[in-house]
């Protein structure tokens, strides 16, 4: 099973429209998991003519849109479970670890509260950060596609193909 992922496509605020690089390399996927920080719900239209989409509502999404969405999913997927979330948190917990990198010993605050909120998933999907990172953490996988929109110098995304093992690639995109 594929599975594109997308975080932070930000339409129309930073894009006005899903990059064409975007949607030519995930033609043929399985499924679309979209992280949030969507803001248009014409961006989950457009996913949709590829493949079904779940998403879940992050932090900057319209009262209108966030109404529509859960703030997280748990899903089953390639007999997998996949937790699916932003990742913002209360601004006084964010705060510590806020602008950290991942490895920074204050992001194990951050991995504690996401496996909590999202209990018994195997993998874990979420935005937020604008920057990429598929990495284990007490047995879970979390993974960030990064941002469609571009934040930091880089927009990318990822493909996780379930199987056997999981296998996931962060997926630069040239620009956006």
């Amino acid at each position: 099973m594929r599975i594109a992922l997308v975080s932070d496509t930000h339409i129309p605020a930073s894009l006005t429209r899903l990059p064409e690089e975007l949607l030519s390399q995930i033609q043929g996927v399985d499924a679309i998991l979209h992280a949030g920080d969507i803001t248009s719900s014409h961006v989950l239209d457009v996913l949709a003519e590829i493949a079904p989409v779940t998403a879940v509502a992050g932090n900057m999404d319209p009262p209108e849109l966030a109404a529509k969405l859960s703030d997280r999913k748990l899903l089953q997927m390639g007999g997998k479970t996949i937790g699916l979330k932003h990742g913002h948190q209360s601004h006084g917990i964010q705060s510590h670890y806020i602008g950290s990198s991942y490895d920074a010993p204050e992001m194990e605050v951050f991995f504690q509260l996401m496996s909590a909120q999202l209990p018994g998933a195997d993998i874990i999907v979420f935005g937020h950060f604008h920057r990429p990172i598929a990495r284990k953490w007490k047995d879970v996988l979390f993974i960030n596609p990064g941002a469609v929109a571009p934040a930091h110098g880089a927009c990318s995304f990822a493909l996780l193909e379930l199987g056997e093992t999981a296998n996931v690639r962060i997926i630069p995109l040239a620009s956006a």
